[in-house]
């Protein structure tokens, strides 16, 4: 059992470090090839390595009942990718992945409006000390002390982004009953890949031709790595380890994240950054451990 425990934890921290270097690679891709062309080369990959694992594994076998909730979770995970590569376009790596981790608490919000599910009373405190965190985070730009504000926009569709996963979580939620998760996962990539393969502002031609290979690597580290086995990491993670110790490993993310922007990208890291971040953080733990009470 200890042995499954330390592979456990190797897959988490492992998990952690690409997700949490994921981001950079988001922000570069974006910004050398505009952010819907990048998303879309992503998708082809991606295209390339789901559709053989689901005919593999015959999870494209989706029964006509669950269809409709399909398209939900289809819907879900494009919003989920077109707004988080639009909003790193615009936003710094270590910073945007501090506002997506409210996440979890977006989902609970969400899944209280739409599945009744009750909140309890560290959730709401949990919200609260987060929005003091964004307080302090975004302090210089809410008192103007600072030449270089924060792309509101940004804000907005990192924040949309979480908004559109919990779209797709409730949609998987019942449908994990019936199939595995690679195959929900897969299918509703594959949902998704028509209009955002059509979003692509440039002919398909030229970007293959032109997009350098320190693109393609991050690319390939994107679609391979970040969405291919990192799932298969956490999965791996979350089935021999309780869901609390699972769930700490999330907090490492926004860690990693600014780390890896002022190393590779040199983003700065402010006062402001590590102090309003801390507070959010400890809101989103706050409110993780509410949803546990029920």
């Amino acid at each position: 059992m200890s042995a499954y425990r330390s592979q456990a934890v190797a897959a988490l921290l492992t998990t952690m470090l690409i997700w949490g270097t994921a981001a950079v690679f988001m922000r570069t891709t974006a910004l050398t090839l505009t952010a819907e062309n990048a998303l879309a080369l992503r998708y082809v990959l991606l295209v390339l390595m789901i559709v053989p694992g689901l005919l593999l594994t015959g999870g494209w076998r989706i029964a006509r009942e669950h269809w409709p909730r399909l398209i939900i979770t289809g819907a879900g995970m494009f919003g989920s990718a077109w707004f988080t590569i639009q909003g790193f376009a615009r936003i710094a790596a270590g910073l945007g992945t501090v506002i997506s981790m409210v996440e979890p608490i977006i989902i609970a919000l969400l899944f209280w409006v739409f599945l009744r599910e009750p909140l309890s009373s560290r959730i709401w405190l949990g919200l609260l000390v987060s929005l003091i965190g964004a307080m302090v985070l975004f302090w210089p730009d809410i008192t103007a002390s600072t030449a270089n504000p924060v792309d509101a926009v940004g804000i907005l569709f990192l924040l949309a982004a979480p908004i559109s996963w919990a779209v797709y979580t409730i949609g998987a939620k019942p449908l994990l009953f019936h199939y595995s998760g690679f195959a929900i996962t897969g299918c509703s990539m594959l949902l998704a890949a028509p209009l955002i393969l059509l979003m692509a502002s440039k002919p398909y031609a030229e970007l293959l031709s032109t997009t350098t290979v320190r693109t393609w690597a991050e690319l390939v580290y994107l679609a391979a790595f970040n969405s291919l086995l990192g799932a298969v990491l956490w999965n791996y993670g979350t089935r021999h380890l309780p869901g609390a110790a699972v769930g700490a490993f999330l907090y490492l993310l926004p860690v990693i994240a600014v780390a890896a922007g002022y190393l590779i990208l040199g983003e700065p890291v402010t006062p402001w950054l590590v102090a309003g971040g801390a507070i959010m953080l400890a809101g989103v733990a706050l409110a993780q451990s509410g949803s546990r009470e029920h």
